[in-house]
């Protein structure tokens, strides 16, 4: 006989249901039973069967953060208060050219514990460094994670840039292929201005070949979008939709500058967005038009970009600034609700990163959920609304967290990664970084 998991009293919420006080079954990874009322019938308990009580908790979808650069973390608070183009030519690329792998595998540790630690059950990750370490570290972390080979090619030849994209390609095959089945991978072309038209085609083949989809940071200044259209007589979206580098399935990052025609092509063409809001307030690009993209029926999620521009990787965080974000730029209390803004953090994130079986609390979803302690006073008098979570919950509030119905967190403790020595492998690899002597 498998064991069975029950998760008894608690209440259960997510963007379809609401259930004060009840109980969930696992079986080999699955939700097999979502009951709203506990769990009494201990007769018919298996020798092997493990129930937790949780009262007092609530149990949600895990959060999805579909663009994080896991490695820059090292990079936290070195630079604040410039504008992009500013920030990655003056400070963030100088810095990463002295950035060793074992600078960057300290970086993705501390990400991964913060992740951990905010309610985070899966995310997409970036970046050109440490990509076996990243693979390794997501692994023991017990998340579940897209893994990609990020991809600048404006400043190498062409034999180098063919390299780049073979390792990203083979890169991305095994994330796909992995054993686990918690992994993903993609192509991930930087930028449109940091890569040639004719190596975004490259890219194009590639993943039509290998059956692979992209992702690409898209349209994130007003600045990028006019130096875009100087040079190629289209904006960006429009440019890369039309040379078809971009389709069903891509996950467009940032789409902070994009119009109608663009967000109609992108609906009709089916991609995805990945809705950064932190990082584009603080770095100044802009806001994007998400209320039009959720009306247009694209699907839409939520990241938290780097934490050297956000500068945290709380999901729980974007999760209430898209929902507040909108309404202020619109003057309209009705644009993006709590509840477009919690589909944005669950399942709307795992479509978009390719778990298609996750982000719901439901029969035959994995179980991957998270469970927060709803006794304190910011939370009281405390209502199972999903407008509780997207307005007062944040990411302290987080007691446990599960990923296939295994444990990654119990009762605050992280029990899948030595914490202690990843936080101080973070401090002492900035501080080597920014030749700090201590």
């Amino acid at each position: 006989m498998q064991q069975r998991t029950i998760i008894n009293n608690v209440a259960i919420l997510d963007h379809e249901q609401t259930i004060t006080r009840g109980h969930l079954k696992i079986s080999n990874g699955t939700i097999t039973e979502v009951s709203d009322e506990p769990f009494v019938a201990q007769s018919f308990l298996e020798e092997q069967d493990v129930v937790h009580n949780y009262e007092g908790k609530l149990l949600m979808p895990g959060l999805v953060n579909t663009h994080m650069h896991m490695p820059m973390s090292i990079l936290r608070g070195v630079s604040d208060d410039l504008p992009l183009d500013r920030w990655l030519k003056e400070v963030i690329w100088p810095l990463e050219g002295k950035m060793t792998r074992e600078m960057a595998r300290a970086g993705i540790g501390l990400s991964l514990i913060e992740s951990i630690r905010s309610g985070t059950t899966a995310f997409s990750d970036m970046y050109h460094l440490a990509r076996e370490d990243a693979h390794e570290l997501a692994v023991a972390s017990g998340l579940k994670a897209q893994l990609t080979r990020g991809m600048i090619t404006a400043f190498s030849n062409e034999q180098e840039n063919e390299q780049k994209l073979h390792q990203a390609s083979e890169f991305a095959k095994a994330m796909n292929d992995d054993s686990t089945g918690r992994l993903r991978g993609a192509l991930f072309p930087h930028a449109p201005y940091t890569n040639s038209l004719s190596f975004l085609h490259r890219v194009r083949d590639v993943a039509e070949s290998e059956r692979l989809d992209v992702q690409i940071h898209i349209a994130e200044t007003d600045k990028e979008v006019k130096e875009h259209v100087q040079q190629f007589g289209k904006r960006p979206v429009e440019h890369l939709l039309a040379e078809e580098i971009i389709g069903k399935g891509s996950l467009l990052v940032h789409s902070v500058h994009v119009n109608d025609d663009e967000l109609e092509q992108m609906r009709e063409a089916s991609v995805n967005v990945s809705h950064n809001p932190q990082s584009n307030l603080k770095l100044g690009s802009g806001i994007a038009p998400v209320e039009k993209m959720v009306d247009q029926g694209i699907v839409v999620s939520l990241g938290t970009d780097s934490a050297a521009s956000n500068n945290t990787l709380d999901v729980f965080t974007e999760m209430r600034q898209a929902a507040m974000l909108h309404k202020g730029t619109s003057k309209r209390a009705e644009a993006i609700t709590a509840n477009d803004a919690f589909k944005m953090a669950t399942v709307n994130g795992s479509k978009s990163i390719g778990f298609h079986r996750s982000g719901l609390i439901k029969e035959g979803y994995d179980a991957d959920f998270i469970l927060l302690d709803v006794s304190a006073p910011h939370l009281q008098p405390y209502r199972n609304r999903v407008g509780t979570v997207v307005y007062a919950a944040n990411k302290n509030d987080v007691t446990d967290v599960y990923v296939n119905g295994q444990a990654v967190m119990q009762n605050r403790v992280i029990v899948t990664l030595d914490e202690e020595k990843l936080l101080y492998e973070a401090n002492r690899a900035q501080q080597e970084l920014l030749g700090i002597q201590v």
